[in-house]
C-alpha cells in the first residue's frame, strides 16, 4: 500500500517559492501528514510516490514529473514572467505555463506499467498555482482603479475568461489523478469533517442606520443608481418618518435578527466591525460605544464570530490598521481575522499588516466588480510574500461573491452565485460569501434576502456545512494539529 507522497524540487531559480506551490497543491487533495519533503530523489521508500519538479525526467524511472517552464528562473519577479497570451486550454483547463513541445490534447501522459509507471505532467501546474495564489500579477502590473485597487479587468483570469473557474483546484485534482495512476492509495483530504463542502457567510458591518442617509446614498438616489426594487421617494419618506419617530426599528439595525435566523437554520457566521468612523467611507457607528459593544457581545453569545473590518485607509498604513483593530478588540471578544473595507488591498503589504498583528486569517481577496476566484482556488491557503520570499503564517480565505457587486443586476448575480456554488461543491471547497446587513431588509433588499436565505437552507439540507470562518478553520484542523495519514477506505 502506497499512502505517502515524497515531493522534490530540483534546480530552479527560486526553489523555495516552487516548493511552496507544489506542497500547497498537494495539501489541497491529501493530508499534510502524508507528505514527505525530499532533497534527494534516491530517498524514496517503497510506500511512497515520488513527485518531482525541476529535475530532468530521464534521471527518474518512476513517479510523477511536472514540466518546469522556467517561471522561477531569470525573469521571476518581473513582468517578463507573465503568461503568454492567449492562454491555451488543455482538456478544457487553462494552461498559462505549459510544455510547448508536449501533447496539445493531454494534461499528462503515463509510460510504463504498474508500479514502474512514469507520469509526465505537460502543464507547469507549480508555476500556474504560484502565479494565482501569490497574486503575482498584482506585484508586476501597474493598474489601479479609483480606490487604488487592482481591478478584475486587469487580471489574466478575467481577460482570458476563467475568473469563475478555480484553476488551482483543477490542477490539484489532476495531480491527485496522477498520484492514483502512480499507485497512491491514501485517502483524499476532507476539509470539513463529514460535510462534502462548506459555505462561510460573512457580514461586513459598514452601517447600522438607514437614516439619516449620507451624501453618497442621496447622490445614488438622485442619479437613479439604485436597485430596481428600491422604494420610491414616498415610501422612503414614510420609512424615514416612522424610523426617526422611533415607531419602528431602523432597517439596518438588524444584526441580532440575522444572527438569530442563522442559528435557527443550523449555522453561524462571521460579523466584521469597523474601528474607523471618520469620513464618507467610515462606519456610521462608534464601535466602542456601549450599545454597539452590547450588540457584539450578544451576537458572539449566539456562537457567531466577531471580526475586524479594516478601514479604507488602513490597507497600507500600519498605524491606522493597529489603531482601528485595537478599538474593535476593546470589546473584549477574541478577533481572529476579517476583511478590508471596499476590498482595498496592496499585495503583499496588506497581508503583512494582518500577520504582524497576530491575526490568523484574512478574507479580502475578491474583486469588487466581478465575482469569482481571484486567487484561483475555493480552499483556504497560506499566502506567499514575494517581496520577502517567504511563506506567511496567516491563512487567506479568498472572497468569491459579494452581494453589492450585483445589486443593479441581481438576476445576473444569482446566476453567477449558482455557478460559483457548483464549483465549490465540485472541488470540496468553501464558498466565501459577503452578505451585508444592509441587504437583509425586506423593504430595501427583498430579492437579495430571499435568494441568499434559500441558498443557505438548501445547501445545508443537502449536506453542506455553513459556519463562520473561525468555525470552519477549527473543523478543518488548519488551526490545530495535522491529520493521521491513512490508506483508502
Amino acid at each position: 500500500m502506497i499512502a505517502k507522497v515524497r515531493y522534490s524540487v530540483g534546480k530552479v531559480g527560486n526553489a523555495g517559492a516552487a516548493e511552496y506551490a507544489l506542497r500547497t497543491l498537494l495539501e489541497m487533495v491529501i493530508s499534510p501528514d502524508c507528505l514527505v519533503p525530499g532533497t534527494c530523489v534516491g530517498e524514496r521508500h517503497d510506500d511512497e510516490v515520488l513527485v518531482t519538479y525541476g529535475i530532468a525526467p530521464e534521471v527518474i524511472d518512476t513517479g510523477i514529473h511536472v514540466f518546469e517552464s522556467g517561471f522561477f528562473d531569470d525573469h521571476y519577479g518581473t513582468i517578463e514572467a507573465m503568461p503568454q497570451r492567449p492562454v491555451v486550454r488543455i482538456e478544457n483547463i487553462p494552461a498559462p505555463y505549459r510544455d510547448h513541445g508536449g501533447p496539445v490534447d493531454r494534461f499528462y501522459s503515463v509510460r510504463g506499467g504498474g508500479r514502474n509507471d512514469q507520469i509526465e505532467c505537460h502543464v507547469d501546474i507549480v508555476a500556474g498555482a504560484f502565479f494565482m495564489l501569490s497574486r503575482y500579477e498584482e506585484t508586476v502590473v501597474s493598474s489601479v482603479d479609483g480606490f487604488a485597487r487592482f481591478p478584475a479587468e486587469s487580471s489574466i483570469a478575467y481577460q482570458e475568461g476563467f475568473l469563475q473557474e478555480p484553476v488551482v483546484n483543477q490542477y490539484a485534482e489532476h495531480l491527485l489523478n496522477m498520484l492514483r495512476a502512480a499507485g497512491f492509495t491514501g485517502e483524499r483530504r476532507r476539509w470539513w469533517g463529514t460535510a462534502p463542502w462548506a459555505i462561510a457567510v460573512t457580514h461586513d458591518i459598514d452601517k447600522l442606520h438607514r437614516f439619516p442617509m449620507n451624501v453618497l446614498d442621496i447622490a445614488r438616489y438622485g442619479m437613479g443608481r439604485v436597485p430596481p426594487w428600491t422604494p420610491k421617494v414616498g415610501a422612503l419618506m414614510r420609512d424615514y418618518v416612522q424610523t426617526t419617530a422611533r415607531r419602528k426599528t431602523d432597517e439596518y439595525d438588524c444584526l441580532q435578527t440575522i444572527a438569530a435566523w442563522e442559528v435557527s437554520v443550523g449555522m453561524t457566521a462571521s460579523y466584521y466591525f469597523m474601528g474607523d468612523d471618520a469620513g464618507w467611507h467610515g462606519a456610521d457607528y462608534v464601535v466602542d460605544a456601549p450599545a454597539v459593544v452590547a450588540t457584539m457581545q450578544t451576537v458572539a453569545g449566539m456562537g457567531h464570530e466577531i471580526g475586524f473590518h479594516a478601514g479604507i485607509d488602513s490597507s497600507e498604513n500600519a498605524q491606522r490598521f493597529y489603531s482601528e483593530l485595537s478599538r474593535v478588540r476593546s470589546a473584549g471578544i477574541p478577533v481572529a481575522g476579517g476583511r478590508q473595507h471596499y476590498l482595498r488591498w496592496k499585495t503583499p503589504l496588506t497581508w503583512r499588516l494582518w500577520e504582524q498583528e497576530g491575526l490568523t486569517y484574512d478574507a479580502t481577496l475578491g474583486y469588487s466588480k466581478a465575482a469569482g476566484f481571484r486567487c484561483g482556488t475555493c480552499l483556504p491557503f497560506k499566502p506567499y510574500d514575494i517581496e520577502h520570499d517567504r511563506e506567511m503564517s496567516i491563512w487567506e480565505w479568498p472572497l468569491m461573491f459579494m452581494d453589492a457587486t450585483y445589486l443593479l443586476s441581481w438576476t445576473e448575480g444569482t446566476k453567477v452565485l449558482d455557478r460559483l456554488t457548483q464549483e465549490c461543491s465540485r472541488y470540496g471547497g468553501v464558498l466565501v460569501a459577503l452578505w451585508h446587513n444592509t441587504n437583509w431588509s425586506d423593504i430595501y433588499a427583498s430579492p437579495v434576502r430571499q435568494h441568499l436565505q434559500r441558498l443557505l437552507m438548501e445547501s445545508i439540507a443537502q449536506g453542506a456545512v455553513a459556519s463562520s470562518i473561525t468555525g470552519l478553520a477549527q473543523l478543518s484542523g488548519i488551526a490545530t494539529t495535522g491529520r493521521v495519514c491513512r490508506g483508502s477506505a
